[in-house]
């Protein structure tokens, strides 16, 4: 396994578990949301919206890590920018989470807000890399 691989696997267990610390230290607000909204059926338009976030902040991870994977060079450095920013701000959702319960009680929106970025910045990129590709060639 190159060095490569095992940098791109580091950095995916990093992140893993930091995602996952961060779901432990807002498990708690969490329930106390479920049990507030369980009255009605708003729960599940809770369940709906994380679905989305949730799937669109995959995507746009599968993107950047497939290009990270495919490219070589500065362009699999340029698409891997944004999962090392990634990982610094989850980890500074889980510090500060710590410190404070009540602080970034909309983490999950914080983290599709970095999704949609991720989405307009790869696509930036793949034009740019394209249109410069053309006109080597």
């Amino acid at each position: 396994m190159s060095s490569r691989n095992r940098l791109i696997q580091r950095l995916f267990f990093s992140a893993s578990f930091a995602f996952i610390a961060l779901i432990h230290s807002t498990s708690q607000s969490a329930g106390l949301a479920i049990t507030h909204n369980g009255a009605g059926g708003a729960w599940i338009w809770d369940l709906v919206i994380a679905a989305i976030v949730l799937i669109f902040t995959l995507a746009s991870g599968a993107l950047s890590f497939a290009a990270m994977r495919q490219w070589r060079g500065k362009w699999s450095i340029s698409a891997g920018l944004p999962m090392g920013v990634l990982a610094i701000w989850c980890l500074t959702i889980v510090i500060a989470k710590i410190q404070s319960p009540e602080s970034h009680t909309l983490w999950p929106f914080e983290i599709f807000a970095w999704a949609m970025l991720n989405m307009v910045y790869m696509v930036g990129v793949m034009t740019i890399k394209r249109i410069l590709e053309k006109e080597m060639s």
